[in-house]
């Protein structure tokens, strides 16, 4: 074969190679360019807290005016007894205890002499100085003017509105200490709530 026509048949080799690669990297370069995309957003969601509201007595303030508990000349045997009324008022369901105080001024001890019972009842039975609550006792209660009256560790539940009543008995034993006469004690309550998780 002549040597021209060798020379042409290799420099025409090399630029369809040229052309070719060429061609290849041209589509990867632009290919990178070549997809769509689009969007979409979402709007609108608005949240909201809510509230807890733990009303006694339909009061929206502390109650610094309960007296249903109150007995003068109480003796042995004797017992008294007031309702309760606790309500839901906020917008969450919770859960609630209750703590007691007894006040022990005079160092004679009737507050913790004192024994205590709690019922669901909305009225009370009697008069005094024998009122008594109805019922059996709540679950979880305790039976002393002290904390976790209503328990802590296992409390009552309220969902949103609802209104239960507690039924609060106090009673001196029979068999009281004589050292007991002219003792005074001021009973009180503190209604704790809780958030539902």
């Amino acid at each position: 074969m002549p040597k021209l026509d060798l020379a042409r048949r290799l420099r025409s080799t090399r630029a369809r190679a040229a052309l070719s690669l060429g061609l290849v990297l041209g589509t990867a370069a632009t290919g990178t360019f070549a997809f769509w995309s689009d969007s979409a957003t979402v709007t609108g969601t608005t949240i909201t807290t809510g509230s807890i509201d733990l009303q006694v007595n339909n009061l929206t303030t502390n109650d610094s005016a309960y007296t249903q508990l109150n007995l003068t000349g109480m003796v042995p045997g004797n017992t008294v007894a007031g309702v309760i009324t606790v309500k839901n008022a906020g917008n969450s369901p919770f859960t609630y205890y209750v703590d007691a105080t007894a006040s022990n001024a005079d160092t004679k001890g009737l507050g913790a002499a004192l024994v205590v019972k709690v019922t669901g009842a909305s009225t009370v039975t009697g008069s005094a100085p024998s009122r008594t609550c109805g019922g059996a006792t709540l679950a979880n209660t305790g039976t002393a003017f002290a904390a976790s009256l209503v328990s802590s560790t296992t409390p009552r539940q309220l969902a949103v509105g609802a209104t239960e009543t507690l039924c609060i008995q106090a009673t001196l034993p029979t068999g009281a200490s004589t050292s007991l006469q002219n003792a005074t004690t001021n009973v009180g309550f503190t209604f704790n709530a809780n958030q539902l998780p």
